[in-house]
């Protein structure tokens, strides 16, 4: 803010003294400097303010954080919350009183263009796993298991870099851990893509997972972004999943945001390798941007 003004400032100061030139100049002469003195300067203000849309409106998944103050919230996204400009947390609300979740995320500085940050996440699948164990509706898993007490935890780099003043490229790693009560029975997995390698740390081993990102913009409210994502988990067998993610967001408002996408997904699970594309949709709302 205080660089905007110092920018007006030095403005307001150049404008006087072109108004005491033109004063005592004559009129095409006026027209001249006015024109010659006033467009390079205007243009160079307007090109120092111009916003960066990707990073402003689709920051979710990048090494940039919710601005302090703000926050934005999906279906599906996690919700997000800027405490300052260096710490944002998010936790997802939806899933929150089956499996309480809670995160951080560390702005780490920049350098050459490139701006780091690192997240923070705890998880306790105990509750949905019980609940999902059982017959009929909302049934996931057969009745006859217990799950014990477990508590995951997950660190991660990310990166980003602007590629130009629409496009920006994330790449991120990290690895996630479990403490256990008890081993839970490897039979009582939940055997379904996009699920099945996110818990499999809390049955065996460690899953380091790493991906990569490119958003763009069609328009100022028309975005698309494609990424891909691996897992690997320390174990003997069923230990390597990958997946491929696209999408289209649309910046309804100001408030509001509609993204909608797939998920093309190959992992070995326990009864065998296997493809699986789905189709992804959420709205996003929150802070006016």
């Amino acid at each position: 803010m205080r660089l905007k003004k110092n920018k007006f400032s030095e403005f307001a100061c150049f404008k006087e003294a072109v108004i005491n030139v033109l004063v005592e100049s004559p009129t095409m002469l006026r027209k001249s400097i006015l024109y010659i003195l006033l467009f390079p300067l205007g243009s160079s203000l307007i090109a120092q303010d111009l916003s960066f849309p990707v990073r402003d409106t689709w920051s979710f998944n990048t090494a940039y954080l919710m601005p302090a103050h703000k926050w934005e919230c999906g279906i599906y996204q996690p919700f997000r919350y800027g405490l300052s400009n260096k710490l944002e947390i998010h936790a997802n609300a939806i899933i929150l009183p089956l499996i309480p979740n809670a995160g951080i995320k560390i702005a780490l500085g920049s350098h050459d263009g490139f701006v780091f940050a690192s997240d923070h996440f705890i998880s306790s699948q105990t509750i949905f796993l019980n609940v999902v164990s059982r017959e009929g509706i909302g049934g996931l898993i057969s009745p006859e298991f217990d799950f014990p007490f477990i508590i995951a935890i997950s660190n991660s780099f990310i990166v980003s870099k602007p590629i130009g003043t629409e496009s920006l490229l994330s790449g991120s790693a990290g690895f996630v851990f479990a403490f256990r009560g008890d081993k839970p029975d490897p039979q009582s997995t939940i055997d379904l893509p996009v699920i099945y390698p996110r818990m499999t740390h809390s049955y065996e081993g460690i899953t380091f997972k790493a991906g990569i990102s490119y958003k763009g913009a069609f328009t100022r409210k028309l975005f698309y972004e494609e990424g891909l994502q691996s897992f690997f988990v320390t174990r003997s067998k069923n230990n390597f999943f990958a997946e491929n993610s696209g999408s289209l967001m649309w910046a309804a408002g100001r408030a509001i945001r509609i993204k909608a996408g797939y998920i093309l997904s190959y992992g070995k699970y326990p009864f065998d390798g296997h493809w699986q594309l789905w189709p992804t949709i959420d709205i996003v709302f929150g802070s006016r941007i």
